[in-house]
């Protein structure tokens, strides 16, 4: 029993300096609202759309890094190089840029795809995007799940 409990503390001592001293902190709704509001009105995307994707992905916070995706709407930054060049953005972990380069993502899927449960499949990287597509299966959870909580937010906002 005695080298059970030593082992355990050796392995918690191990472990502890691998933990963040600090859990990233969350933007404020309003902060993120505001930001949704700006972007989307810049590429004629639903703002509340902007602030529900923001929220499913990073919870407003905008330093949240998550299987080789980055910041408040999970960008993932290798596969998106040259639009982060043109638009000017150099750091997904500032919310501005984040959102700005999600949302230039999103008005070409728009443009691509007009469904808006299709586009959200596609930048969720979900692997049924193509069968839902062709009728073969249903709209994710995801998508659902974003569009529900777009629609709570626009009676949210009074829209």
């Amino acid at each position: 029993m005695k080298g059970k409990i030593i082992l355990l503390t050796v392995c918690i001592l191990l472990v502890l300096p691998a933990l963040p001293i600090r859990a990233a902190e969350p933007m404020e709704e309003e902060a993120v609202a505001q930001l949704a509001e700006e972007v989307g009105d810049m590429y004629q995307i639903c703002p509340e759309l902007l602030q529900a994707i923001a929220w499913k992905e990073s919870r407003y916070c905008p330093e949240v890094e998550s299987k080789g995706c980055t910041g408040l709407m999970q960008v993932a930054g290798r596969w998106h190089q040259e639009r982060m060049k043109e638009l000017g953005a150099d750091n997904l972990k500032d919310a501005h840029q984040n959102m700005l380069v999600a949302a230039d993502y999103l008005q070409e899927l728009v443009e691509t795809y007009g469904d808006p449960v299709m586009v959200l499949m596609v930048y969720n990287g979900d692997s049924r995007a193509e069968d839902y597509w062709k009728g073969h299966c249903g709209p994710s959870d995801y998508a659902e799940e974003i569009l529900e909580l777009s629609a709570q937010l626009e009676v949210q906002h009074g829209k």
